[in-house]
């Protein structure tokens, strides 16, 4: 997933993913493991009909990635109430698929945890010059996602003296299923003058990070997802360390947009607090030419733990 994307799939029905009816989010770090591939949820993002699950597959099988969600996604909740699925965008590559899945009803408030099981995987690899779909090592993915999950906050570091380096072109790929190291849940969300800004996760690799951001809005303005040179996202954290930060992917449709970025290097292991920083982003009017750069800048904290004891 080294270049940027706006491959979406319209849902059906009326769009109700937008920044009137957010709920909140939800953090999480849900992993599940199987064979040489991983799927993870980034978090929950929960709305007055239903929630959005944005879900990213990363794999050691060669090939191109594939998956349907409404064919491949089974959700139940820990009192047994089963949910719709529908696909709101996916952006597949060599090695990783990102999907944004939406899900109805909402999570009634008696929820403690949502169930995931995810099957019907495959890769197509090309031989001669055609594509041959194959199944993934590994029949089914399960896991659990907290709905009650501990807080992420944390106050904002104070800020490097140094200028924070200019973006540059993400590496290719910049998600790899054996770099991977863990997920750093975050779930935290700014709103101002009809815009929601979503920090979902962080997903941390050996050499970088990932971080993911939503964008949500109301009429009439239109979120843009992150592009090289478009939009500005600062990272710090709280040994005085600037981060760079690259757009590597990004979709979207009326009422919302989404940006995955690399952070480079990857977060100093004694690091315990990240501050992030969203100004100049990308929007318009009713047209894409009323160009209208929505509000901010949005300042979060992250808290982030120390190794768990031996």
């Amino acid at each position: 997933m080294g270049r940027v994307s706006t491959t979406t799939v319209a849902p059906p029905g009326p769009e109700r993913r937008r920044q009137g009816s957010l709920g909140g989010l939800l953090p999480t770090s849900a992993v599940a493991r199987e064979g040489d591939t991983l799927i993870m949820a980034l978090c929950v993002e929960v709305h007055s009909e239903g929630a959005v699950l944005p879900l990213l597959v990363l794999s050691d099988a060669p090939g191109l990635l594939g998956w349907d969600p409404v064919k491949g996604l089974a959700v139940r909740d820990d009192a047994g109430r089963s949910y719709e699925v529908q696909n709101l965008a996916q952006q597949a590559g060599l090695g990783a698929l990102q999907t944004a899945v939406w899900i109805e009803p909402a999570p009634p408030p008696d929820a403690r945890r949502l169930l995931l099981e995810v099957t019907g995987l495959v890769r197509t690899a090309v031989a001669r010059g055609t594509g041959v779909e194959r199944p993934l090592s590994g029949s089914s993915w399960s896991f659990e996602i907290d709905l009650v999950p501990q807080r992420t906050g944390a106050p904002v570091p104070g800020e490097p003296t140094a200028s924070p380096p200019p973006g540059r072109p993400a590496r290719v790929p910049a998600r790899t299923f054996a770099a991977f190291a863990d997920l750093l849940p975050i779930g935290q969300a700014r709103v101002s003058d009809g815009v929601a800004i979503c920090l979902w996760a962080l997903e941390r690799y050996t050499d970088r990070a990932v971080l993911s951001v939503g964008a949500l809005v109301e009429d009439p303005l239109r979120a843009a997802p992150l592009t090289p040179g478009v939009g500005r996202v600062e990272v710090w954290d709280d040994r005085g360390t600037a981060y760079e930060v690259s757009p590597i992917h990004g979709a979207a449709r009326p009422g919302w947009s989404e940006t995955s970025l690399e952070v480079s290097p990857a977060i100093h292991p004694d690091a315990r607090a990240l501050g992030v920083r969203l100004s100049d982003l990308p929007g318009h009017g009713p047209t894409p030419r009323a160009r209208l750069p929505l509000a901010g800048p949005f300042t979060f904290g992250v808290a982030v733990p120390g190794p768990a004891p031996a």
